[in-house]
């Protein structure tokens, strides 16, 4: 199932843009793998204006989803914490386990 989805601008490879959103889901080994992953995530970003919201859709795949509720489409703010998240979601990186997966 591990496929390299559409990318919503060129610098943000795996991420979708879905209305005012970037968008990325994530498969992993298992359950543990996600959870440390989300783990990683919000160390990381604790001190960012913005944090995606992330979501664990099975026992192995996370969504997140990068917006602005108060502004209508996307400003640098989310393409910075998309930036941020990137190294962490790098299949190939040993700080991370995930798999990008393709979207429906």
């Amino acid at each position: 199932m591990s496929a390299q989805p559409g990318a919503a601008r060129s610098s943000h490879t795996g991420w979708r843009r879905e209305g005012d959103s970037l968008v990325l889901e994530l498969e992993f080994r298992d359950f543990s793998d996600a959870l440390a992953f989300l783990e990683r995530i919000a160390f990381t970003v604790e001190d960012h204006l913005r944090r995606p919201d992330m979501c664990i859709l099975s026992y192995n795949r996370v969504r997140l989803t990068i917006g602005n509720p108060h502004h209508a489409g996307l400003t640098a703010a989310e393409i910075r914490l998309a930036e941020k998240v990137n190294p962490l979601i790098d299949p190939d990186s040993p700080e991370s386990n995930a798999a990008r997966t393709a979207s429906p």
